[in-house]
């Protein structure tokens, strides 16, 4: 019998914000079109909880089989390399949260429409095939794209749709800035990981481009992040008060000093904590502005 401790441990709950703040800005969203109907957000939210969860502990076993934990590596599979769980029952209980999250999104589809299925599947396929097969999204340089498309984008959306029932082209592109955010923590994690994942044969965006692209590639998606905020305050799409994210730019500026000043792996991991920081107070904070200024 694993300890429920050790389970919790082994989904990275600190990671878990990563699908829960684009949850909650979609509703948010919405709350411009419609009241709240909170069974639908706690159904949302606990599902795409629950589809991060299994995606962690998928992706956690198949880095471990292919090796990609290597001696020193300060991206260790944690539960799997202190032998708390072994690699199997990592694999099942991963597979007991995707099953958990498609529950859920079949009750969600029966209560609002398909359209929940046009978003929770490709989800679903990508958290799996992330490192799943020899043509896992990671390992062939898409896992940015791949990630920004899901948590980015398609999160904010299908919580926006399970409130009004519809979609819009304007919450897309209200998602944009938690998208490139998404894609930064991926990519900060690939900078600090540049030298390993070519020994595993890894392959990364980084990777392909090169030291200097990638940091340049860093500094574009942390730019793009706020410029892109901006934009959507003077097209009307989000209200004045959603610059308050604003006050989280000593954060990216802190990060982006360091990734563009070495290589060495312990200083980028303090990178990759910065932008997950920076996605989650950013993040706390578009959520604040957005509502402030849909009710006042």
């Amino acid at each position: 019998m694993i300890h429920p401790k050790v389970i919790f441990a082994s989904t990275r709950p600190i990671s878990l914000t990563a699908s829960v703040i684009p949850v909650l800005f979609g509703t948010i969203l919405a709350l411009q079109w419609t009241d709240m109907n909170w069974t639908t957000f706690l159904l949302t939210l606990f599902g795409a909880v629950f589809l991060q969860c299994g995606t962690n502990l998928v992706n956690d076993y198949f880095d471990h089989v292919k090796g990609a934990d290597l001696e020193g590596s300060l991206s260790p599979s944690g539960v799997i390399d202190r032998k708390e769980m072994t690699p199997r029952q990592v694999y099942v209980t991963g597979i007991i949260f995707f099953s958990i999250s498609i529950i859920i999104g079949l009750i969600l589809t029966a209560l609002t429409g398909p359209v929940v299925l046009y978003i929770g599947i490709p989800s679903l396929l990508v958290g799996y095939f992330y490192t799943a097969t020899r043509y896992a999204l990671a390992y062939n340089a898409l896992g940015e794209v791949a990630s920004g498309s899901t948590l980015g984008i398609l999160a904010v959306v299908g919580s926006f749709y399970t409130q009004t029932l519809n979609v819009n082209s304007e919450v897309f592109l209200a998602a944009i800035p938690n998208a490139l955010l998404v894609m930064a923590i991926l990519h900060a994690n690939n900078l600090r990981d540049f030298d390993t994942d070519k020994q595993i044969g890894k392959t990364t965006i980084a990777g392909l481009i090169g030291r200097n692209a990638s940091q340049i590639e860093y500094f574009i998606l942390l730019l793009g992040t706020y410029i892109s905020l901006i934009g959507l305050v003077l097209l009307d799409i989000l209200p004045v008060w959603s610059l308050i994210a604003f006050i989280t730019l000593p954060i990216a500026i802190k990060a982006l000093k360091i990734a563009v000043s070495t290589w060495e792996p312990k200083q980028l991991n303090k990178v990759l904590g910065l932008t997950a920081l920076l996605h989650l107070s950013f993040g706390v904070l578009l959520c604040i502005g957005t509502v402030t200024g849909i009710f006042l």
